[in-house]
């Protein structure tokens, strides 16, 4: 849309629609009054200047989806007289809806999707209806999800929004589409099993998955993608690829990496290695479990208990299996007092952690029990944190630029929410004393001054500010741009998350850098400074891959297994075309693997065009063919992943792929 139509302005008393031109109304889906996005039928009680928001931008797009959520819910109680609406929600490339129903099979999507191509076309009118508390509780007496939901954010004497289109009703505040014609490309995608407020303990639920665009066109598009990602599933290349398994009696969820698929990660180790030690990283390891006592300490305990592995000994005393690494760090940097000169120490482990995922969570490698984190955590004085951030992100780009040509990076800084700070670690001034104190109000019953016990503490955001200009100062810098989301940071300090986009265009969010003020309090945790006094070091938590794990899935998805070379689990496959040629099949081999090529020579008995078909599934980089001709020249046939075939005299071979493998080059070079 040109720059100039983005904003209307819009009178007193009038619908927002009306100011709409004519021509851009089938592709504005709702407006944005100040910060506030809000319905085309939105009455002004002043003149105001209204942004447009289109159904092909990222706004447009989650309201477009929103209200194809309410149109299948819509469709759903059409067919299904006694289900009861939960909850419906967009979600990052579609939406569902939660409903309590009998099951429903995929067969049953074509029956709803029907129906709702139905509602579509009548064109019905969505509605805004404000209500008090006690009318919408009227409304909803039927259905306690959704009263559950008016009484946890409605206040008594307040007013909310239903939205109605047609006969159907929803709780709702919107905003959402004028009408259901603009939901003519929706299309059912699965149906899942759930549980209310997801507790296995609670109702049972279906989940219908779906998705919609602004036309066909990019309906058609997003399906075709959809086929394509199934294709690269990680979990069907790594069955064919022979990477990993997982034994669901012995081990449910925790994957078991095979030879082929610990090579791989051995590479991705081995980088990571080279890479944090070029940065200054010193490596550390620690063991898996440690006593409960420790996780009480760090906090872990109480936010991630149900999700941790806890034992009990014959002695009495209780360990839990590590979820995180962090404060394994913290132990070794305890060791010993530093000096403020000493800082930044930098610590770095490929550490494995362990979580409970409910088993209907557990998928493949995106959701294992077990995966491993390219762990970093830094401590160093206020006056770093600039330097040090700058330092990561430069890791971050050379990093994914080492996997991926011309990586896609988006860069999320996440802040304090100023107007609601109360479950955030924050220092607070006593008026009484002038003490200083780092309190989490939402952990404590009364916010009184530790020191003299007075209430009148006021919030003080210095150290929250310093953090938080060292962040966007470290993306200011390098000229990175980037969104920022209040209320997003996490309660011990602002952060930046980093997403990438894989070869289908999807983003995933895999690099974190986080500052924590609250770690090193809890732990007591100080250096020396100038005036020789101690001091809190501020704590940086940073993950360049994320997990490898999930990391590995990219890659497998991104390249439908075909990995670069050096990352090739089977980077030459010999094959002689016939026993006759055995001998000199052995003697490519070796001379491969004499350089470190992973080789592998099949003189079996099968036919040549047989090996080549049945090898295919492994993926190798290159298939080395040899016969008559090559033994006789000492050269090699070479077919490369393209079916580009060219002949080399052996060494020359060699010394080229190992060269290729060498400069982690991402194309093929031969």
């Amino acid at each position: 849309m040109p720059e100039k139509e983005k904003k209307i302005k819009v009178k007193k008393g009038t619908p927002i629609a009306q100011s709409v031109p004519r021509e851009l109304l089938p592709e504005i889906v709702a407006a944005r009054i100040g910060d506030t996005a809000v319905d085309l039928s939105f009455i002004p009680d002043r003149d105001e200047e209204a942004e447009l928001i289109s159904a092909d931008t990222e706004d447009g797009l989650r309201i477009l989806r929103h209200s194809a959520a309410h149109l299948t819910a819509q469709a759903v109680l059409s067919i299904y007289k006694d289900a009861k609406l939960n909850a419906g929600p967009p979600t990052e490339d579609g939406f569902y809806y939660d409903i309590q129903m009998d099951p429903i099979s995929l067969e049953d999507l074509g029956k709803i999707e029907a129906r709702m191509k139905e509602i579509s076309a009548r064109k019905l009118k969505i509605e805004r209806i404000e209500m008090t508390r006690e009318d919408l509780e009227k409304k909803f007496a039927q259905n306690r999800f959704k009263l559950d939901k008016i009484v946890a954010k409605v206040k008594p004497g307040q007013r909310s929004t239903v939205y109605r289109q047609g006969d159907f009703e929803d709780f709702c505040t919107g905003p959402h589409v004028p009408d259901t014609s603009y939901l003519g490309a929706v299309k059912l995608l699965s149906v899942a099993s759930t549980n209310y407020l997801g507790d296995v303990n609670r109702e049972k639920m279906v989940r219908i998955y779906g998705t919609a665009f602004p036309d066909r066109k990019s309906l058609e598009h997003y399906l075709a993608m959809r086929d394509e990602a199934l294709k690269r599933d990680h979990r069907k290349i790594g069955q064919e690829m022979d990477l990993f398994t997982f034994n669901s009696e012995r081990a449910p969820g925790f994957p078991l990496y095979a030879p082929n698929g610990q090579w791989i990660r051995s590479m991705m180790v081995g980088f990571m290695k080279n890479l944090n030690e070029k940065y200054g990283w010193q490596e550390v390891w620690t063991p898996h479990l440690f006593k409960d006592t420790m996780w009480k300490q760090s906090g872990h305990y109480a936010k991630y208990k149900d999700n941790m592995y806890l034992f009990q000994l014959s002695d009495g005393d209780s360990y839990a299996i590590k979820p995180m690494n962090c404060p394994g760090h913290i132990t070794i940097f305890e060791r010993t007092m530093y000096s403020y000169r000493d800082l930044p120490v930098k610590y770095f482990e490929a550490g494995t952690v362990y979580r409970y995922e409910k088993s209907g969570e557990v998928g493949g490698l995106t959701r294992p029990r077990a995966f491993t984190i390219d762990d970093g955590h830094a401590f160093l004085r206020m006056d770093q944190m600039v330097a040090e951030i700058t330092a990561v992100l430069a890791m971050v780009r050379e990093a994914f630029s080492a996997f991926f040509e011309s990586p896609e990076m988006i860069y999320d800084l996440s802040v304090i929410d100023k107007e609601n700070y109360d479950n955030y670690l924050i220092s607070y001034h006593c008026n009484s004393c002038n003490t200083i104190s780092d309190i989490r109000k939402a952990a404590v019953e009364e916010l009184r001054c530790p020191a003299c016990g007075s209430t009148g503490l006021e919030p003080d955001f210095r150290r929250w500010d310093a953090a938080t200009d060292a962040l966007r100062m470290a993306l200011q810098s390098n000229g990175i741009p980037y969104k920022e989301f209040p209320g997003e940071a996490a309660f011990y300090g602002p952060k930046i998350d980093i997403h990438v986009k894989d070869a289908l265009g999807r983003s995933w969010q895999l690099s974190t850098v986080q500052l924590d003020f609250f770690m090193p309090i809890n732990f007591e945790l100080s250096f020396i400074n100038e005036q020789g006094k101690k001091e809190t070091p501020v704590m940086v938590h940073r993950a360049i891959y994320g997990s490898y794990e999930r990391f590995l899935v990219i890659l497998l998805e991104s390249y439908a297994g075909r990995l670069p070379t050096w990352l090739s689990p089977l980077q030459c496959y010999v094959v002689p075309v016939s026993q006759s040629f055995s001998q000199y099949g052995q003697k490519v081999a070796e001379a491969l693997k004499a350089r470190g090529i992973r080789t592998v020579l099949d003189d079996s008995n099968e036919t040549m065009n047989r090996k080549i078909r049945n090898v295919r599934r492994l993926r190798p980089s290159y298939i080395v063919v040899v016969g008559a001709k090559e033994a006789e020249s000492n050269t090699v046939s070479v077919r490369n992943r393209d079916e580009k075939q060219s002949v080399h005299e052996l060494d020359r071979f060699a010394e080229a792929l190992e060269k290729e493998i060498d400069e982690r080059r991402i194309q093929q070079t031969l």
